[in-house]
């Protein structure tokens, strides 16, 4: 389908770009560039039906505040679970953004994964227009971390990127300014945070709140044994509630973390499975990119390398990949264009 003629965007326009993620929500504007880096939750009051925070802050009151206090996370596994919730979450952040010049209308785009259905991103566009949006558009968190890594996506030549966020990990082979193939799974680095807290609760007994288990997953994850470590952690005693200090291991999470690297080598190689043979030897020559935050995962590369055969390296800043791409098309919307899902108010 013709996507409609985009026009261009006055010098007044101001321009934001979102990466909204299950774990964190990534802000840039083409005035003050990358402007937010937060966790994606959002504090409501249920006693007076009233928002109290939303991201860092809301994060730092779970657990520790009354129980009227809910903090929740309106994003699973890369699809919004709540669009109220998004809204309400969006607009207090772009308020804090934008203060006095919010009244511009900004043009606004949004990363999907691939897999998004019509229904959701119809849904999605009627956030974001009631945000106050000009324009909207929509870009794969695929096609934006290759932009932000340096993929020269318009070659011919195939290009293949593996994106390991927070509530999905995505594998695509981008040739012409495209996805020509692209598999997904949503056992991703949430999944792993689930699986460190029930591993807490089972054998040492404790429970742990959502921060320090993300801090944990970073402290001990690893692709090797060989690179385990171990950490002090406090937990509440799921006993009696007094709290309680457990040292923990890497070889305790490590059946998890080896479970989920196994889902990823037989997503990848499903991928390869769809592979054009033309871009086979660019794919195999070039290697793949890792990106996402979870691509930090100590010796995913080489886990990767001996498990594929094929040359495997992480991306810069590997978890501002997508926003630094969004923020290069945003700035060069023209060339980019064809490539966009676009909404226009006109």
């Amino acid at each position: 389908m013709k996507l409609p003629t985009i026009p261009s965007f006055p010098q007044f326009t101001r321009k934001i770009a979102i990466d909204l993620g299950s774990s964190r929500v990534r802000i840039w504007s083409n005035q003050d560039g990358f402007v937010l880096d937060e966790p994606c939750v959002i504090a409501l009051d249920r006693s007076k039906n009233k928002v109290i925070a939303v991201g860092k802050e809301a994060q730092d009151m779970s657990g520790r505040v009354s129980k009227s206090i809910e903090v929740l996370s309106p994003v699973s596994q890369g699809a919004v679970t709540d669009t109220v919730l998004v809204s309400m979450m969006l607009r207090m952040f772009l308020r804090k953004i934008l203060q006095n010049v919010y009244f511009f209308r900004p043009s606004i785009m949004m990363s999907v994964p691939s897999s998004i259905t019509e229904v959701e991103k119809l849904a999605l566009t009627e956030v974001l227009y009631g945000l106050g949006a000009r324009e909207v558009f929509f870009i794969t968190q695929l096609l934006a971390a290759a932009i932000g890594s340096g993929v020269p996506i318009a070659d011919a030549s195939g290009s293949f990127l593996l994106q390991l966020g927070g509530g999905v990990v995505e594998g695509g082979i981008i040739s012409l300014g495209s996805l020509v193939a692209a598999e997904s799974t949503v056992y991703a680095g949430r999944s792993l945070d689930e699986s460190i807290k029930r591993i807490l609760r089972q054998e040492a007994g404790i429970e742990v709140g959502l921060q320090r288990i993300e801090q944990l997953k970073i402290q001990l994850s690893t692709a090797y044994l060989q690179n385990k470590n171990e950490v002090l952690v406090t937990g509440q005693d799921i006993r009696d509630a007094v709290p309680k200090e457990v040292l923990i291991g890497s070889e305790s999470i490590f059946p998890a973390v080896a479970s989920l690297l196994e889902r990823y080598v037989r997503l990848i190689k499903k991928l390869f499975e769809q592979i054009p043979s033309e871009l086979t030897t660019d794919v195999i020559d070039k290697g793949m990119l890792l990106s996402g935050s979870f691509a930090k995962l100590r010796g995913l590369d080489s886990f990767l390398l001996s498990s594929l055969g094929v040359p495997v390296s992480v991306v810069d800043e590997p978890e501002r990949s997508v926003i630094k791409g969004m923020a290069q098309v945003m700035e060069n919307i023209e060339l980019f264009k064809e490539s966009l899902g676009y909404m226009s108010t006109s």
